[in-house]
């Protein structure tokens, strides 16, 4: 790791990894201004440690909040000779933005970053934000795939490659999730992330030790048992834990009992605890422990590990401290002796078909019968529209003299259907077949996501920014169910980011002329070279 010839670091992180050693990262939150005093005295004395914290984890505006961005701090990491991980969302900047970001943090000689998707914006000057999303954390994960091959470019009459650069990408996965839908779905995602090319995997923070060693063990079964697992030990106080409960951090599992310890304890017991999280996932099997809390000093830091290291294996008669369940909360895996779940046993997954609502019926019926691939409507119309295309000279902009005519015309009423019935927005790139005609994850899903769900939803399977309505991919989990289809789908299916070119258009004709995402659709279960995919024709 380099700093443009400034600085030579070794990435300490990922040799670790590969190595198979037990790491321990510290999260730092960069706040809401320029000067991060408290962020650099860390680092001083982490620096100054010899056995001790192997990376600095900085953080992407947490919590939707103004803050600091990690490449503004990077320099400071590296310049004390450790290793840093940039965590990169998809909130706040579109795909010219992300790309740029990743080429400073390149030029910085930042090999380890951290892709999520981005908690919902909070006020921020003037008001509210507005949310970009243009891609979520597996096409970031995507981008950095292509980067780390060199991404190929059109530059002018020409093609340009960018510079190689030996990205180490990781991603996150909410384990704790208490429905069904919920939890499924984002270890499907997480399967997508990995073969989007996520190398290492860091959890959400939760507190239940069975819903988190049950990630583990639902990795190893599906084949991915390599891929290390580092776990998130939060120091939380009891006023933290009440505003993780209540949603207003996103995505957090909470239980009464936890909050009740909590208000009863000191700093001592909460770091006590944190060290007994320690101890247990170094035994099970993790690849590290990836430690945070608000306030934590480097001291408070050090307190943790050393006391990880006296409980050693001794924690598995201190199994309750470490597990707050939630009432009635969906498991994976039956209840195994030690009180974890057992890993050879058979998967829990309910089973019940849903009833799949009549417009859902209608919707895929009529795809089947005529937009489909090779259905006689799909043949019909891909051919008058291409001939139009044609002799129009028409390009895929939404200004095109090919969007006019008879043929275009007949699948106006099209869109007026999609949108008294499925919420469509106009998109004009499409994916309601690929979500089984369940609802438009561009109009019902806050981030408007096209791969999956974020961690975000709250206990009750609702919504991380619209606490009233139903996180939208769960209702695709159960409509997918509802239509005979596996859900599982969404582990090895690709979406490419939205075609902006396409926007407020006609999606069917889109669709039938060949222009929307259904040839650009990847399935990551097989083979894909480095470097893809090249970057599209502009419009």
């Amino acid at each position: 790791m380099s700093t443009g010839g400034c600085c030579e670091v070794p990435n300490r992180f990922r040799s670790a990894l590969e190595q198979g050693e037990f790491v321990c990262t510290a999260e730092l939150v960069l706040g809401r201004d320029h000067s991060a005093v408290e962020a650099e005295v860390f680092v001083k004395e982490a620096s100054q440690q010899e056995h001790g914290i192997d990376a600095i984890s900085l953080t992407d505006l947490p919590g939707g909040n103004p803050a600091l961005p990690p490449e503004a701090f990077v320099a400071c990491v590296l310049e004390h000779k450790l290793t840093p991980i940039a965590h990169l969302t998809g909130k706040d900047g579109n795909r010219l933005s992300l790309e740029s970001r990743i080429h400073a943090l390149a030029r910085l000689g930042v090999e380890n970053i951290l892709a999520l998707t981005g908690d919902a914006q909070k006020e921020g000057f003037a008001g509210q934000p507005k949310p970009v999303y243009d891609l979520d954390s597996v096409l970031i994960l995507w981008l950095l795939r292509a980067l780390r091959g060199g991404l190929e470019y059109n530059l002018g009459p020409k093609t340009a490659r960018t510079t190689p650069f030996d990205f180490f990408a990781g991603a996150v996965v909410n384990p704790f999730k208490v429905r069904e839908p919920d939890l499924m779905m984002q270890f499907y995602k997480l399967q997508l992330k990995v073969a989007a090319g996520a190398q290492y995997i860091i959890t959400q923070l939760g507190y239940n030790l069975r819903k988190l060693y049950e990630l583990k063990q639902y990795m190893a079964r599906e084949g991915l048992g390599h891929i290390p697992v580092l776990a998130n030990v939060y120091v939380p106080t009891a006023k933290i834990a009440r505003l993780m409960q209540t949603g207003e951090l996103a995505g957090c599992v909470v239980a009464d009992e936890l909050i009740q310890r909590l208000e009863r304890e000191k700093k001592p017991q909460r770091l006590e605890r944190a060290a007994l999280m320690v101890a247990a996932v170094k035994d099970l099997g993790f690849a590290g422990a990836h430690i945070g809390g608000f306030g934590l000093t480097h001291k408070d830091f050090m307190t943790i590990l050393e006391g990880a290291a006296a409980i050693g294996k001794n924690w598995r008669g201190r199994i309750d401290e470490l597990v707050f369940p939630i009432p009635n909360e969906f498991y994976l895996l039956p209840q195994g002796g030690d009180g974890l779940s057992d890993g050879a046993g058979d998967y829990r997954i309910s089973g019940v078909k849903p009833h799949a609502s009549w417009a859902q019926r209608l919707s895929a019926s009529v795809h089947g019968h005529l937009i489909r691939e090779g259905s006689f409507g799909a043949r019909l119309f891909a051919a008058k529209l291409k001939t139009r295309i044609m002799k129009t000279g028409g390009l895929p902009g939404k200004n095109s003299s090919w969007r006019h005519g008879l043929w275009y015309g007949l699948l106006e009423p099209a869109t007026l259907y999609r949108k008294a019935t499925l919420g469509c927005v106009s998109c004009g790139d499409c994916i309601q077949d690929h979500l089984n005609y369940a609802g438009c994850s561009m109009q019902g899903c806050y981030k408007e996501l096209r791969n999956g769900p974020c961690g975000g939803s709250r206990v009750d399977g609702n919504c991380e920014a619209r606490a009233d309505l139903p996180c939208i991919w769960n209702l695709i989990y159960l409509g997918t169910l509802a239509m005979g289809d596996d859900p599982k789908k969404f582990a090895h299916v690709l979406i490419p980011p939205r075609d902006w070119c396409l926007d407020r258009t006609n999606a069917l004709a889109n669709r039938f002329a060949g222009l929307d995402n259904l040839c650009k659709r990847i399935d990551l279960g097989s083979p894909v070279e480095e470097g893809h995919p090249k970057e599209t024709k502009p419009c």
